[in-house]
């Protein structure tokens, strides 16, 4: 299960280990929503990189978006 989250504490990006700020955005990853171990914690950088999120012109305005389709 994927879930867009937004930083309201000290938060590590499993992928490149830097620091996600209070108030970014980042990805939160579980295989299913009741497990509470395995979980990964994607910034907003890296989920670009990976494609796990896009950029879609909504109302004129470029929104980051992590509901991509697949």
């Amino acid at each position: 299960m994927r879930r867009g989250c937004i930083a309201i504490g000290t938060v590590t990006c499993d992928s490149c280990k830097r620091i996600i700020e209070h108030g970014e955005r980042y990805l939160l990853i579980t295989e299913d929503k009741d497990a509470d171990e395995n979980k990964e914690r994607i910034c907003s950088d890296c989920c670009i990189s990976k494609k796990y999120c896009t950029y879609i012109k909504e109302k004129g305005v470029e929104v980051l978006t992590f509901f991509t389709e697949q």
